[in-house]
Formats: structure tokens, C-alpha cells, sequence
């Protein structure tokens, strides 16, 4: 009776002991397992994209007559050209790359960096944020684009690496209500273009293309 209980004490040890070792080995392994940054993680902002490119083209297909009031009212928005952002590189750094055998000279013969893509995606709508929250005489037409924005601006904070970047603020607005309105439509009508280069590049980005 006596050396069964001791076998059963020395089993149990052993148990006891081989569950420690495993839960230290699964213990050690998280803590020495690096935390993948954010653009080794799925960097997936497209549909945020798609919500600010539909918010400007509704504007723009109703040519700036909204509920409230008309945008572009005194002039032909259609006419005026798009104002773009001056200070970031979005249209050239966002280019997919390209094999060296591929016959489009126009891309970017280098490498495709995400990274730098994004960052200048960010000064682009951080500079629209800026840009439409300090639009004095009403947001509230305005309300729908700013929000996408901004969503999308969070989206990329939270699941897309980028490098960080100091770009300078660029005043439009001169105070008057008609050269207001003007800039606003050059303004609306660059973002629109900007917006459509922007959900390429994130799609493109989210394919995990630029990896292989």
C-alpha cells in the first residue's frame, strides 16, 4: 500500500513538473516573440477610401448644389482648374513598381515603398483637414467629406506604418466669399482627383502586390 502511494506521489510530481516546463517554454515564446509592426500586419484602409472618394464625388456630381446651399453658386465650377496639393508626392511615390522587362516607362522604374506611400497619403488629409475644417462660411455641406477623412486619417494611424513627415500648412482662404467659394471648388476638385490615387494605391498596398 505504501509504495503505491509513493508511486502516485512521484507521477504527480512528475505532472506537475512537465506542466510547469511547458507553461514557462509557451511563456518565454511570447515574450521573446517580436510584435509585428503595423505594415507587416494587414494594412487595409480601402473601404474608408472608397467612403471619402463617394462623399467628394457626390459633391462634385451635383456640381456644389446642395440641401442647404449652392457651393459654386456665381460660376462654373466645371471650368476651374483642380488645385492640388502642394507639398506632398503621393501621385509619383504611390506608383506600383513595375518588372524591368515592362513597357511602362512612365511608372516608377524603383522599388515600392509603403511606408513612404502612406506618409504622404497622411500629408495629403492632414492638409485637407486643416484645409475644409477652416472653411468660415459654413462645414456643414462640407460635413460628410470631413468625416471620411478623418476616418480615414485614423484608419492609417492605427493600421498602416508610415514614416513621419512635417509638411507646411498652405492657406487658400482670403476672406472673401465669392474667392472663398472659388478656391473651394479648385480645392474640392484636387482632393477628388487625390482621393482617386489615394484608394489605388491603399488597394494595391492591401494585395500585398508591392511584397512579392
Amino acid at each position: 500500500m505504501c509504495e503505491f502511494i509513493r508511486l502516485y506521489m512521484c507521477m504527480c510530481i512528475c505532472v506537475c513538473v512537465c506542466v510547469g516546463i511547458v507553461i514557462s517554454m509557451a511563456l518565454a515564446l511570447a515574450l521573446c516573440s517580436p510584435v509585428p509592426p503595423p505594415d507587416s500586419q494587414e494594412c487595409v484602409c480601402s473601404p474608408a477610401a472608397r467612403s471619402l472618394l463617394s462623399a467628394l464625388t457626390h459633391i462634385m456630381e451635383k456640381e456644389g448644389k446642395m440641401k442647404e446651399q449652392d457651393l459654386f453658386a456665381g460660376f462654373n465650377c466645371t471650368d476651374l482648374e483642380a488645385q492640388m496639393t502642394p507639398h506632398t508626392h503621393t501621385s509619383s511615390v504611390c506608383q506600383p513598381s513595375v518588372s524591368a522587362n515592362s513597357s511602362c516607362s512612365a511608372h516608377r522604374s524603383s522599388n515600392f515603398s509603403a511606408v513612404e506611400c502612406v506618409k504622404n497619403i497622411r500629408g495629403d488629409l492632414r492638409y485637407y483637414d486643416l484645409l475644409l475644417n477652416s472653411y468660415k462660411p459654413s462645414t456643414q455641406e462640407l460635413s460628410p467629406v470631413i468625416t471620411a477623412n478623418t476616418q480615414l486619417i485614423n484608419c492609417l494611424n492605427q493600421r498602416c506604418e508610415s514614416a513621419e513627415g512635417v509638411f507646411p500648412q498652405w492657406r487658400v482662404w482670403k476672406g472673401s466669399s465669392f474667392d472663398d467659394r472659388v478656391s473651394l471648388c479648385k480645392t474640392l476638385k484636387g482632393f477628388h482627383i487625390r482621393s482617386i490615387t489615394v484608394n489605388r494605391a491603399l488597394a494595391y498596398i492591401a494585395s500585398g502586390e508591392h511584397r512579392k
